[in-house]
């Protein structure tokens, strides 16, 4: 079973690998459900406790902003 941290890892690195510069820093308006349920062979009922348990992480360990919980939008802070 995955756990949070490492879903908290691969949704870092998708973010890094789909950003943007915009207004001059670096953003992911990717969304990650459709990702996460087929990189983790998750259902629609898993799949959003985890993403917002992994965003969460990030923004816990300073790596990335989510302004509004329910855009797409993340922020990169390097």
């Amino acid at each position: 079973m995955v756990k949070i941290p490492e879903y908290a890892d691969a949704v870092y690195r998708f973010v890094q690998a789909h950003a943007t510069i915009e207004n001059g820093r670096r953003v992911c308006r990717e969304p990650l459900y459709p990702w996460l349920m087929m990189e983790f062979d998750l259902n629609i009922h898993n799949v959003k406790a985890i993403r917002t348990s992994a965003v969460k992480e990030l923004e816990r360990r300073g790596l990335v902003q989510r302004p509004n919980p329910r855009a797409a939008l993340l922020i990169l802070i390097d």
